[in-house]
């Protein structure tokens, strides 16, 4: 029997009047680090947020003709093409003096990514590891496969988690719950606990409580089905325990 995968995906929408600034979501992914929770790209290294000293380098092109300066600019092409003509046409010498200009300031490191990564959790008799933007975990009966991700749009932050598990038969109804709601449910319910106990924040303003939840289930070679409202009713209350 060929492969098959099933899938549960729970997207949780938060609502808010304005969407959060660069500046905002600088600081939401420093306190999201600082409690567990770090927001990364799919694939590179994971980012370390915070309020940084940050190096910048730039040149400066100074012109000068007679060691008179004429004009300065940041743009080579424009000084050197500057310097070219006056020489075409004057008996005076012209020259670029290039200038190596260093700053150094403190800014917020930037958010860097949507997915999300759950730091030092481990759950009764599972292992977990982080991949590529995927939790797995792994125990006797195989592994269990947790991506969740941010968007953010105009009037509100949606939380999106998708449990999945590979197998290579068809399964019960009993049995697909128990693997991609109950086993994950912990790792689950850490994750919006920790991202909402910082959405919540004064700085913030996130009504963490009252949300728009969408969760749907699908296995890869056959229908798509509404999750039961006593899924959704658990996986809520998983952020609690």
């Amino acid at each position: 029997m060929s492969n098959i995968e099933y899938e549960r995906t729970i997207e949780i929408n938060y609502k808010h009047d304005d969407e959060m600034n660069k500046d905002q979501k600088s600081r939401f992914a420093y306190e999201l680090q600082q409690r567990g929770i770090t927001l990364r790209s799919r694939y590179g290294t994971k980012p370390v947020y915070g309020f940084k000293e940050v190096t910048r380098e730039s040149s400066e092109y100074e012109v000068s003709l007679n060691d008179e300066p004429i004009f300065t600019t940041t743009k080579n092409y424009v000084a050197y093409e500057a310097r070219d003509r006056m020489n075409d046409v004057s008996q005076q010498t012209a020259i670029v003096v290039r200038t190596e200009i260093v700053k150094t300031k403190k800014e917020w490191r930037k958010m860097e990514g949507h997915y999300i990564q759950l730091e030092d959790f481990e759950g009764d008799g599972v292992r977990q590891q982080y991949l590529s933007g995927k939790h797995s975990l792994l125990d006797d009966d195989g592994a269990i496969y947790i991506e969740a991700s941010i968007y953010q749009f105009h009037k509100s932050m949606q939380l999106e988690i998708k449990t999945s598990w590979p197998t290579n038969k068809i399964h019960r109804d009993e049995t697909i719950r128990e693997m991609i709601v109950e086993k994950p449910l912990a790792v689950v319910g850490e994750i919006q606990r920790i991202f909402e106990s910082v959405l919540k924040l004064k700085k913030f303003g996130y009504d963490v409580n009252d949300v728009e939840i969408d969760c749907n289930f699908k296995a890869m070679t056959a229908n798509e089905s509404k999750c039961s409202p006593d899924i959704i009713k658990m996986t809520r209350e998983a952020r609690n325990s």
